[in-house]
């Protein structure tokens, strides 16, 4: 951007400041306005509804289990045998000990208790509602021949944090009850999962999920650099989906985490070249920049984790950026990792 000069003709001094203001507003706008962040007001969709399968299962009359196992499957579908049989670990609706193991999460002390603790912070969903709301709007927008999830919210006995399944985005809400949480402290968690188990990481955690379930992985080869550039993918089209959320959630950065990232990309990359790394199909050597951590361990411990991860969205920042006349539909059918990083002409810091 070129500075705007001010002149020390006085005559000039009140044109010159409505073109001083103009132009300081023009600067401003274009450096603070995501291109991802439209207008979706007229996107036309169903009004969302947010169940509460967490609230349910915890209001099921004990003595009268099966009668309300009925209505739980009248209302939430094939999901409530899902469930049941794989998320909080039962033996199924029509097992013989299903009702006494309902009784017994529902009665456990601490499923209990983080279930209060649920309740405390997540009295009501009408944060949930307009985030969902503006999410599937853009989603629309992209995608207006694709359906949209049901959304609910669930305890899932600490298994799961978002399931995507049976045309469900299920939100376990005891996994976000904020990162000093006394359930996470007596699991034995580290510190990097525990700092992104807050409220504010639910829609970036469930709308990568849900991205990841309807864009299953499609490169045509299985190296490091497909894994890349798969993900990158994602993570363009979460920046889409909710486009006001830092990216430091998005990835689980943070700040430190992220200014490494950028500070560092060039640096990375170089390494990733000349370790002839892009290309390389061995698992165990790929998961040392993709897998979970405090930090990437083939680099240095003041690294961000999964860099692999955010340098393959950096490529298709760019790639997106040089080639405009590309739908988001069609970014996310392309197979070809090579193809996109060749077209993506990327400069690591650009």
């Amino acid at each position: 951007m070129q500075r705007i000069n001010k002149t020390n003709d006085f005559f000039y001094m009140k044109g010159f400041t409505f073109y001083i203001m103009l132009s300081l507003f023009i600067f401003i706008s274009a450096c603070t306005n995501n291109p991802k962040d439209i207008d979706v007001s007229e996107v036309k969709m169903q009004e969302i509804t947010i169940n509460r399968l967490d609230q349910d299962i915890f209001n099921i009359d004990t003595a009268n289990v099966l009668n309300d196992t009925k209505k739980l499957e009248k209302k939430y579908g094939k999901f409530y045998t899902t469930f049941i049989r794989g998320i909080i670990n039962n033996g199924g609706i029509h097992d013989s000990s299903y009702s006494h193991q309902i009784k017994q999460f529902i009665k456990d002390a601490n499923m209990h208790d983080a279930f209060l603790d649920c309740q405390k912070l997540y009295s009501s969903t009408a944060d949930f509602k307009f985030q969902f709301t503006d999410a599937f709007k853009h989603f629309k927008h992209y995608f207006p021949n694709r359906n949209l999830p049901k959304v609910i919210t669930m305890m899932s006995g600490f298994n799961y944090s978002i399931v995507t399944l049976d045309s469900t985005l299920a939100i376990g809400l005891e996994m976000y009850l904020g990162s000093n949480s006394k359930f996470y402290k007596m699991m034995a968690l580290p510190r990097y999962k525990s700092n992104f188990m807050n409220k504010e990481n639910i829609m970036p955690d469930a709308i990568r999920f849900w991205m990841m379930n309807e864009f299953k992985y499609n490169m045509n080869k299985n190296d490091f650099l497909s894994d890349m550039i798969y993900m990158g993918k994602i993570m363009y089209l979460v920046d889409a989906v909710i486009p006001n959320v830092a990216d430091t959630l998005m990835m689980q950065y943070s700040n430190k985490q992220m200014d490494y990232c950028k500070k560092n990309e060039f640096n990375v990359w170089s390494y990733f070249a000349a370790q002839k790394l892009l290309y390389t199909t061995d698992r165990a050597e790929i998961m040392k920049f993709t897998s979970e951590g405090p930090f990437t361990t083939a680099l240095s411990k003041e690294s961000a984790p999964r860099i692999g991860y955010w340098v393959g969205w950096q490529i298709v920042n760019q790639y997106m950026s040089k080639n405009e006349h590309i739908t988001l539909e069609q970014l996310m059918n392309e197979t070809d990792a090579q193809k996109i990083l060749n077209k993506a002409k990327y400069k690591p810091g650009k």
